[in-house]
């Protein structure tokens, strides 16, 4: 089976992805194409996307291998289902699957991975397993672990996270983030933050030593063009939880 690649691990940007091929390359690992890419972080599966937009499944799926080309109602829709803007649908990129492909495991290879320490446990965000008040991370149950991924090197520090509602629609419950409470912040790093019962995915604007001041991660172009935006400012002290996103990857494709 083929190496596990984590995606990214610079600051992360859902929006920037690798310009590897053209749409249209015929082959088995073919990058995906951006009109996939979109679907894929929307969390829609072809079958709820042509229910959303009243196109066929089968036409669909020619407008995402590019045998197909869209017109203007056909962008109309697609743009509202994706909440975005008919530029950013009609980017001329495409997507590497490799980066984001998932590798997962049958029951004899995870117990050779967990004699061998070659793995990471995977963990969600719920309602602490004390019984105190809050949400925390803690693991999804013994047995469910993932490949470490190469990139991280040597930072233990590094959890797997399971993605959950918290996290559309950049990332749907099939997504697992890679999450570091040590990294150090700048302005654009993307964190989880964890403040009692709320998860936020956010990126952050400003920082100093006690606070963060956090916007949406769709609002940080217009944000930096000077427009107005909708942000927030947390006391890094009253958190439960501070997390600097380090790469993600999806299970679903």
């Amino acid at each position: 089976m083929a190496r596990q690649s984590l995606s990214p691990m610079k600051d992360f940007d859902y929006r920037e992805n690798i310009e590897r091929e053209r749409v249209g390359r015929k082959r088995k690992d073919a990058p995906m194409t951006h009109l996939k890419y979109l679907r894929k972080r929307s969390g829609y599966t072809l079958e709820t996307l042509s229910d959303i937009t009243s196109i066929s499944i089968s036409y669909l799926s020619r407008l995402e291998s590019g045998s197909r080309r869209l017109n203007t109602d056909l962008i109309r829709r697609l743009s509202h289902a994706f909440s975005c803007s008919p530029a950013e649908l009609l980017q001329e990129v495409t997507h590497d699957s490799s980066v984001i492909t998932p590798i997962e495991f049958n029951k004899a290879r995870r117990a050779e991975m967990l004699v061998g320490h070659r793995g990471m446990q995977l963990n969600e965000i719920a309602q602490s397993a004390d019984g105190s008040e809050g949400l925390a991370v803690r693991p999804v149950s013994p047995v469910e672990w993932k490949q470490r991924p190469v990139e991280l090197g040597d930072n233990e520090a590094v959890i797997a996270v399971k993605a959950n509602e918290a996290f559309k629609p950049h990332f749907s419950e099939s997504s697992t983030l890679y999450l570091d409470p040590n990294a150090s912040l700048s302005p654009e790093s993307t964190v989880v933050i964890i403040k009692g019962n709320e998860v936020l995915l956010k990126k952050v604007w400003s920082i100093t030593p006690t606070s963060l001041q956090l916007c949406d991660l769709s609002e940080v172009e217009s944000l930096k063009a000077g427009k107005s935006g909708n942000l927030i400012e947390v006391d890094r002290r009253s958190l439960n939880g501070l997390y600097k996103v380090v790469g993600y990857s999806v299970f679903d494709l």
